[in-house]
């Protein structure tokens, strides 16, 4: 990682304490502030800094501060080149170490990539950072322009932040929803900072945005800006520009801008950019660095350190535990790296060829399906005595994509059957064949002496439906002993736990991440709790749907219809095999109480 020390040749010569008291009489007037002005702009930024705040009288630092806007445009130019010292000296707030890092490698370096975990306070920061470089400059001499992926990121996390610190900290102008206008000196609102969102293939949004002496260009959520979008930065850091890009690393998008740009930071033959990467694991709460209390919360609130705002080492165990270490999830927002291959899966490959190459238990009770004695049993992995026998079935919506059955006997998944074609078209030979399986079944259950009835998960999306009502319909008139259980994937899951770090948004979310948690491996034995004997098609469909989340925080599995835009099938064979485990309802409902039987 390269660091942020700024050249030493622009640092101005620091003038001796005693020339700054030889400037000052009793009673500063004009002159003697414009003195002590020219010697603290001269002064390198901590003894200006120093000076500023110890040497100074409360009484004295306006008149020194009006000096110093007629010297820089800007009754806050003695902040121009440290950023730090303006967010704690005219702001008021704190800031940790990383943040000041960040903030302070701006004014000397062209492009600053910031790679960030959870809740580290990167959007914090690159509010702070744009109230700074608005302050700082005299109106119309500077812009400085946000974006984000999209521009409700832009317009709801970023701006958020910028309008609170310039209301609160009494700054120059008036900011709106995503923009921060100044008064010039001839009194004209001048635009000095706004947001927008670029259309993502277009090469030309990024053009016409220079027009001042300065720049500056922060890059909120950088780990989704596409490349069209990222590479049109260059053109525009020409002259006195600057960018940050700050972000969570990409999770599902591999060689993305950000990534590339993450990396030329880190190339020494790049001195124009610098990448200053803030795990988790770096958070004050968990590393222990001494920060200083919270400036930032209202009146009222009890004193508290800066610390406990920032992840803590519980955090970042239960996400390990709930996501695995290896998860793309845990390499982005803990580790702050950028996953390689197939990141933001629902379920990880290498949890999926796990669960295939799994050995199958031997010795009492145990007993390969094959030597059980029943027609059609033919596999040969092994099944526990008295195991619970349950089926999945995914019917083809309208009549296209694949029918398929999957059923689950203890811990193992197996594919069953799978057909596309004419016979989607017919609910009562779907039902058909369904039945036959649900017999199949029953002999096995028989055989094993399970204590459970065979349980059928049917997704009643479509036709769905009328399958599902016809085999609850054969139940009751006894063609079969199952029990029948119709899944509205659609809809939302029965329960939710504010507290989860994974919360599912709609029961197909539900279903997906009650098979992820099944399959995550255990960290002592490498292994998960489920054994997968399906088809080779099956176990790629379970390993394709990417994992994002909403704007409410409920994790969201990538929808069939996406998974076709990006030229995948339909993951039907999958939605069967996760069907056999997911259970929506409990097995014998509670009985009411006062309710005869």
């Amino acid at each position: 990682m390269s660091r942020t020390q700024p050249p030493t040749a622009r640092r101005p010569v620091t003038p001796p304490a005693k020339e700054l008291r030889h400037a000052r009489k009793p009673g500063v007037v004009s002159r003697d502030a414009a003195n002590v002005a020219d010697i603290l702009l001269r002064a390198t930024a901590p003894d200006r800094r120093r000076a500023f705040k110890h040497d100074l009288s409360a009484r004295e630092r306006p008149y020194v501060m009006r000096e110093v806007e007629r010297a820089t445009g800007s009754m806050y130019g003695l902040w121009h080149d440290t950023p730090s010292g303006f967010i704690e000296d005219v702001l008021g707030e704190s800031i940790w170490s990383r943040q000041r890092e960040i903030v302070d490698a701006v004014p000397f370096h062209k492009r600053i990539a910031v790679p960030a975990g959870f809740g580290v306070g990167k959007t914090w920061i690159a509010g702070r950072l744009v109230a700074w470089a608005g302050a700082v400059n005299a109106p119309g001499t500077m812009v400085i322009v946000t974006t984000a992926t999209r521009f409700r990121q832009v317009r709801n996390q970023l701006w958020p932040h910028i309008r609170k610190t310039v209301a609160r900290a009494g700054l120059p102008g008036f900011c709106d929803t995503t923009q921060w206008k100044i008064p010039d000196q001839w009194g004209n609102d001048v635009i000095v900072a706004y947001g927008f969102t670029a259309p993502e293939n277009d090469e030309a949004a990024m053009q016409g945005i220079h027009g001042t002496p300065k720049l500056l260009i922060v890059v909120d959520e950088a780990g989704g800006i596409a490349r069209t979008i990222g590479n049109g930065t260059n053109n525009l850091l020409t002259g006195d520009a600057r960018m940050l890009a700050i972000g969570n690393p990409a999770m599902d998008d591999p060689r993305s801008w950000f990534e590339g740009l993450c990396e030329e930071g880190e190339d020494p033959e790049e001195p124009s950019t610098v990448t200053i990467p803030i795990a988790t694991f770096a958070s004050p709460a968990i590393t222990g660095e001494r920060v200083p209390y919270c400036n930032d919360c209202p009146d009222g609130v009890p004193p508290h350190s800066l610390a406990i705002h920032l992840p803590d080492q519980e955090w970042v165990d239960r996400t390990i535990r709930e996501y695995g270490p290896d998860h793309p999830y845990v390499i982005a927002k803990v580790h702050a790296k950028f996953p390689k291959g197939g990141g933001g899966l629902t379920i990880p490959v290498t949890w999926v060829e796990s669960a295939q190459n799994s050995d199958d238990p031997t010795g009492p009770g145990w007993h390969r399906l094959c030597d059980l004695g029943l027609d059609g049993e033919t596999a040969t992995h092994t099944v526990k005595e008295g195991a619970w026998v349950r089926l999945g079935i995914d019917v083809a919506a309208d009549g296209g994509d694949e029918f398929v059955i999957s059923r689950i006997v203890g811990d193992a998944i197996e594919s069953r059957y799978a057909a596309s074609g004419t016979i989607n078209d017919d609910q009562v030979a779907l039902a058909e064949k369904v039945l036959e399986e649900i017999h199949q079944a029953q002999r096995l259950a028989d055989v094993l002496r399970s204590p459970h009835a065979v349980r059928v998960k049917v997704d009643k999306n479509g036709i769905g439906h009328g399958v599902t009502s016809m085999l609850q319909r054969w139940a009751d008139t006894g063609r079969h002993r199952a029990q029948i259980v119709g899944v509205m994937v659609s809809e939302s899951p029965a329960q939710d736990d504010p507290g989860a770090v994974m919360r599912p948004y709609r029961k197909r979310d539900e279903m997906w991440l009650a098979t992820r948690a099944l399959l995550q491996p255990d960290p002592s034995t490498g292994a998960g709790r489920l054994r997968l004997r399906v088809d080779r098609q099956t176990g790629i469909q379970l390993s394709t749907p990417k994992l994002g989340s909403n704007t409410a925080g409920y994790s969201i599995v990538e929808s069939k219809k996406a998974m076709k835009q990006r030229g995948m099938k339909s993951p039907d064979r999958a939605d069967a095999a996760l069907l056999t485990v997911y259970e929506p309802e409990p097995i014998n409902p509670p009985r009411r109480r006062g309710l005869l039987n």
